[in-house]
């Protein structure tokens, strides 16, 4: 079954907006346990940029692939 190319970047969207919120929320917590500091989690940030990381990779595997 073929996917169209909407269904595929809705897929990257989804994965980079889920791979942004757990690299924040795993990196704050390592970095208060490490620092013993508070930090301030910006959890739309980090989905904005974990799409926008998702979408450039996914462009430049398509291009070169």
């Amino acid at each position: 079954m073929k996917t169209t190319w909407l269904a595929s970047l809705l897929v990257t969207i989804f994965r980079g907006a889920v791979l942004g919120l757990v690299v924040t929320y795993l990196g704050g917590a390592m970095v208060e346990a490490l620092t013993a500091t508070p930090i301030v989690r910006e959890p739309l940030k980090a989905m904005a940029v974990g799409i926008i990381l998702a979408v450039m990779s996914g462009l430049l595997v398509t291009t070169h692939h």
